[in-house]
Order: C-alpha cells, then structure tokens, then sequence
C-alpha cells in the first residue's frame, strides 16, 4: 500500500493549506499527516514516496518534506527504516488495566503472538528483582530474557522473572509464562506497573529492528497473588512505533 495517489495527495495539500497552525512549513505538513492518519485517508502500513518525490506531488521544498518527516518519525506517527521505504507506523494497542500476559493479550486482539529467546536461566536475582519479589536471603530467580513477537513483528523486548521456589527452572516454561504460573496454579490476580519513555540502546534498537534514538516505553510490572504475595517481575521494553497504551475512564 503507498500513497502516491491523487485523492491522497489532494487530501494532504488541502489540510496542509487550510489548516496551518504555525507559520513554519514543516509544522504544518507534519500536522497535515496527523490529520489524515487520524482520519484514516493514511492507514497503518502505507508506504511514502520518496523524499523528492513527495515533494513535487505536493508542490513545496524538499527540505520541508524531510523536516515534517523526522518530526512525525521523532513522534512514532511514521517508521523509518534503513532500505526501506517510510511508512505509517502500525500500532498495537494495549489496555493498561487487564492483567495478561502477552500471549493472551495479543491473540485477544487477533495478532499471532510469538518470541525469540535470548536466554533462559536460574541464578542469584538482582537488588531490584529481590526487592521487588521480597526473597530472602540466597534465593534464586528463574529469569528469561525474550523478543516478543506480534505477527512475527518485534514489537518488545522483556525479561521476565519468577522465584524459582515457583517454577523450578526454564525448561519448566513454554511459550507462555502465564499459561506455565496457570497450570502452576501460581497465575497472578493483581499487579502494579509503571511506564516510562526512553530513546533506544543500540542493542534494544537492533533487536527491535528499528533505528538507535527511536522512542521506546519501559514497563516495570511487579504481580502476585490476590494477599500481594509476588509472583513475577517484568521489565518490558515496547517498541514505541508500533505499540501504544490505551486505558477505558468511567465516571
């Protein structure tokens, strides 16, 4: 899907036109592009000519086309990718207040989820993972470090870590770690998490194959049983382009 069509482009020329809200050129096509992602004239996957082309079918600078695109890029609104052609980012949309474990998130959306493991292991839990369990003294933790996956997409980079009092080892989880703490009988009830943003690592970005800088939210989720006793500690790094928090309010 592209959008070198004329319906598109005319759509993008008229908001650019009538509803500038700065004087700066770039401000306003950046905006333009908001205004028809929102009004789904662009929908999430749909690729951008090129710089100059783009330019021309719009009739302004070229400069002002690649500033309006690093600010929507800087913004999560378009991806960028080396040899790729820019495209609108495709966002996942997670509710912050259920309490899933990835797998069962995404299949409730209709996404294919999967992983690649980094690695899996028993050993000595960090201060902040034995703070945040409450373990004892000489404890161990199960940890995992994983890509997860929706429509074989990286879309987070998560580790995961449980007492090993609970799961004995990693060759005791498959694919889900809550379907695992299910059969268990040790599946969390209640949790806390906090979000964070942050840019990409060189690592975190190479994993997530996006670029270094690209905006990035942490998740630290601490959850248990229903009395608080902790059963799981995760820090999650989501790929900010394709994923996104989505909470319901009620009055």
């Amino acid at each position: 899907m592209n959008i070198n069509n004329n319906k598109t482009i005319e759509y993008l020329r008229s908001v650019f036109e009538a509803r500038a809200v700065s004087e700066i050129k770039y401000e306003n096509l950046a905006n333009a592009f908001k205004i028809a992602i929102d009004d789904e004239v662009l929908l999430p996957g749909a690729s951008l000519p090129g710089e100059r082309k783009l330019a021309e079918l719009l009739g302004i600078s070229r400069i002002t086309v690649r500033h309006a695109i690093d600010a929507l890029v800087s913004d999560g609104q378009l991806v960028r990718r080396h040899g790729a052609r820019t495209s609108v980012a495709a966002k996942v949309g997670k509710q912050i207040s259920n309490l899933l474990g990835f797998s069962e998130d995404m299949r409730s959306r209709g996404i294919e989820p999967g992983m690649r493991l980094l690695s899996a292991e028993t050993t000595n839990p960090t201060e902040q993972e034995r703070n945040m369990l409450k373990l004892a003294d000489g404890e161990k933790v199960v940890r995992l470090r994983r890509v997860r996956l929706g429509n074989e997409r990286p879309i987070a980079l998560e580790t995961a870590v449980v007492p090993s009092i609970i799961v004995k080892s990693p060759e005791a989880i498959g694919l889900s770690l809550y379907a695992t703490l299910d059969a268990l009988g040790a599946l969390p009830e209640r949790g806390v998490q906090r979000i964070t943003a942050k840019t990409m690592s060189a690592e975190e970005a190479e994993l997530l194959e996006t670029e270094v800088g690209a905006p990035a939210l942490i998740v630290e989720r601490c959850c248990g049983t229903a009395l608080g006793k902790p059963i799981e500690f995760t820090v999650t790094c989501y790929n900010a382009e394709v994923f996104d928090f989505v909470t319901d309010l009620q009055r």
